[in-house]
């Protein structure tokens, strides 16, 4: 059984993410994937849902505040009693829930010392457990949940930790990703396609009248590999300097989508929070 129900809106996955590691990392279970399974309609799962839950966190922002599901998810919290909002980004909670006081997080990257963080944290876990976090078992295990440097809150790995990012993350284009990522990521597939063109011509060798390869079957496999977590390390990307994920299919073009994903890599991402997620260098 959760202990916590979060409600938001599609846009602000990635903040709802942030949260419910947050409150993983204090001991509190969270529900926040609101997929209803088949045969059950939506009235009859989120109540339960939200019936068994001893809090529940509405994320106000601009995109949940138009959204008739999250507004209906905050009436049946406020009614039981059970609400604990969140603003993002200076949003404004709809008529009938500014009585309630809105923790800010609009400029929260993560780290688990951010005040407002610390504030929301403490009293969610009096709501549920009847007593604040322990600050001990907060920091430490916040910040290795999500690999966060104590002065700047941002994310740094090694190349190979980059590329396996990227890899591990293979289908998942949500959220922001630094220049640092998808730059370490261009480059591995880049080398990869070469060793696969070699072993296409050591295999196959070359046509004498055209100079091409007989077959590139080695390097289709490769870049049907790669042309996924490539893509999905664009969206990132784009979400990072503030446009539509939807660029990243340029880097899927055969024979051409390297250089987008260079041009992607170049781009300076936005500083602060924006609409797609909390600044991948915690600023």
């Amino acid at each position: 059984m959760a202990d916590v129900f979060i409600s938001y809106a599609r846009e602000d996955r990635p903040h709802a993410d942030m949260i419910a590691r947050g409150l993983q990392a204090i001991g509190l279970e969270c529900f926040w994937d609101t997929e209803i399974p088949p045969g059950q309609t939506w009235a009859d799962y989120i109540e339960g849902k939200l019936s068994a839950c001893k809090a529940v966190i509405v994320v106000w922002s601009a995109h949940s505040v138009g959204s008739q599901w999250v507004r209906e998810e905050a009436r049946m919290g406020r009614d039981k009693g059970k609400l604990v909002p969140v603003v993002l980004g200076g949003a404004t909670p709809p008529f009938g829930f500014g009585e309630v006081q809105a923790a800010d997080l609009s400029a929260w990257n993560g780290a688990p010392n951010f005040p407002e963080w610390a504030r929301l944290a403490n009293a969610v876990h009096t709501i549920v457990r009847g007593v604040p976090a322990p600050a001990a078992r907060l920091q430490p295990q916040f910040a290795a949940a999500q690999m966060v440097t104590p002065a700047s809150g941002a994310t740094h790995l090694s190349p190979f930790g980059y590329v396996w990012k990227c890899l591990r993350h293979f289908a998942d284009g949500t959220g922001r990703a630094r220049r640092s990522e998808l730059a370490w990521f261009v480059v591995f597939a880049f080398l990869a396609l070469c060793a696969a063109i070699m072993l296409d011509i050591e295999t196959f060798g070359i046509n004498p009248y055209t100079g091409e390869v007989n077959t590139y079957m080695f390097a289709g496999l490769a870049y049907l590999a790669l042309v996924i977590p490539m893509t999905s390390a664009a969206s990132r990307r784009a979400h990072d300097f503030g446009q539509s994920g939807w660029l990243a299919a340029l880097t899927a073009i055969p024979s051409f989508g390297l250089l987008p994903a260079v041009i992607f890599a170049c781009v300076p991402g936005q500083r602060g929070p924006n609409q797609y997620g909390a600044d991948p260098k915690g600023g």
